[in-house]
């Protein structure tokens, strides 16, 4: 048998490719929505039961309020032992401790009056 009598396979050639191309890009296929999609997609969404949301802890706060008193007592027991000159270590860290202080309230206090706002 010849491929020239053979209808079961298009005749192939560079022509004939670009032919078959154009022709599949400029059909158009006519989307068929099926009457029932509506009624099956209501009726799945009912037979799920409602997600319960994960609850995510907050450790963020927590430790925050944990450390604001390890830090003021950190501060209560080097007080003695600073004298106010940037050469002195304890004085360095005084002033870090009250930095960190500091920043624990803006903190704290942005995230509790999120919480509190409506």
């Amino acid at each position: 048998m010849n491929n020239t009598e053979n209808k079961l396979t298009p005749p192939r050639g560079p022509a004939t490719e670009d032919a078959r191309l154009t022709a599949a890009l400029e059909h158009k296929p006519e989307p068929r929505i099926p009457p029932d999609f509506a009624a099956k997609i209501a009726a799945l969404a009912a037979a799920q039961p409602p997600r319960r949301r994960r609850i995510v802890p907050q450790f963020g706060s927590a430790i925050a309020l944990f450390s604001v008193p390890i830090a003021a007592l950190a501060l209560f027991a080097l007080a003695p032992h600073t004298a106010p000159n940037l050469h002195n270590l304890s004085f360095d860290t005084e002033l870090a401790l009250l930095a960190e202080l500091a920043f624990i309230g803006w903190w704290i206090s942005r995230t509790f009056t999120s919480r509190l706002s409506p």
